[in-house]
């Protein structure tokens, strides 16, 4: 009996015996994370974090600022904006018992250096970043202080669950499996992004419309902006006013040819086709309009990329 009410005093005052060296730095540190982590954590639940203003949601994706970008972003759904919030407040209630303090200082630390790291990458208000700032720190004290408890479990203890293999191999083979799950998912993340999303012309990139009419069925009116994205291969945006259409086109450089399909990678219908005469930032495509039958001259003007975050 006696050893019971004992081991449950342990675990209520449990700032009685403190770790060796952090008499006063360890309990500051465990509470100031935990207070940090409740605040950020009620702050979502109840509306004060990630809410967005109406006039910051009219505007164009590239005027948006950093910070209010991230908020959108976060709080674009509110099952996973509660899921962060329920993290936060699990690790900090973690924090406030002594044995469960490793569990909780594990899962903070990252937290809050990955919210760091994105207060100072989005520019969040700088009271945000040393706010957490402070607590990745003394997230991060506490783990040091833990250290020999960590390596007791992730480099002491090895993989207790799936052992080293009695049979002997030599170390080049494990070497040369290891280089091969590094280097395929690599080579194929390379192909996918240039050779699969991508591929290049000279037209790619952002055009106003400066002279002549083309206007595909179902766009609000003639087209006045011209998207030939470099990102996603043979894909062409035409916007109208706040309309927009994607289409499928395809250049050949060597001919000066250009096609304009209906549906993107599928192709389906034909719109457009003809020539094209590219002189520094001014294209002039010559063609014919499939769907009405008459001639085009198409004239256009690059967008410099710049001035794509200035435009509405």
């Amino acid at each position: 009996m006696t050893r019971q009410t004992a081991t449950k005093r342990d675990d209520e005052d449990d700032d009685v015996v403190a770790p060796e060296g952090g008499r006063f730095l360890y309990p500051i540190c465990r509470w100031t994370v935990t207070v940090i982590l409740l605040q950020y954590g009620f702050a979502k639940l109840f509306g004060a974090q990630f809410t967005v203003l109406d006039s910051e949601l009219d505007k164009p994706m590239g005027t948006v600022s950093g910070f209010w970008l991230t908020w959108y972003y976060f709080g674009y759904s509110p099952l996973f904006g509660n899921l962060i919030a329920l993290l936060q407040i699990g690790f900090g209630l973690a924090l406030a018992f002594r044995r469960t303090t490793l569990l909780g200082a594990v899962g903070a630390a990252p937290l809050l250096a990955g919210i760091t790291v994105l207060n100072v990458s989005y520019g969040i208000a700088y009271d945000a970043l040393v706010i957490a700032l402070i607590g990745a720190c003394c997230a991060s004290y506490l783990l040091w202080k833990h250290r020999r408890e960590l390596a007791a479990v992730f480099w002491d203890g090895q993989n207790r669950v799936a052992p080293r293999s009695r049979r002997t191999r030599p170390w080049w083979v494990h070497a040369v499996l290891v280089a091969l799950l590094l280097a395929i998912p690599a080579s194929c993340s390379y192909y996918v992004a240039n050779y699969n999303n991508r591929s290049p012309t000279p037209l790619d990139g952002t055009w106003d419309v400066t002279a002549g009419t083309f206007r595909p069925s179902g766009l609000s009116g003639p087209a006045e902006r011209v998207y030939f994205e470099h990102n996603r291969a043979h894909q062409l945006v035409l916007r109208s006013g706040q309309t927009r259409q994607t289409h499928h086109f395809e250049v050949d450089p060597v001919t000066a040819t250009i096609g304009i399909w209906r549906t993107w990678l599928s192709k389906g219908e034909q719109l457009l086709s003809g020539r094209y005469d590219l002189t520094d930032d001014r294209l002039v495509v010559t063609a014919t309009d499939l769907t009405s039958g008459q001639q085009l001259r198409w004239e256009l003007r690059r967008v410099p990329s710049e001035q794509l975050r200035r435009d509405p």
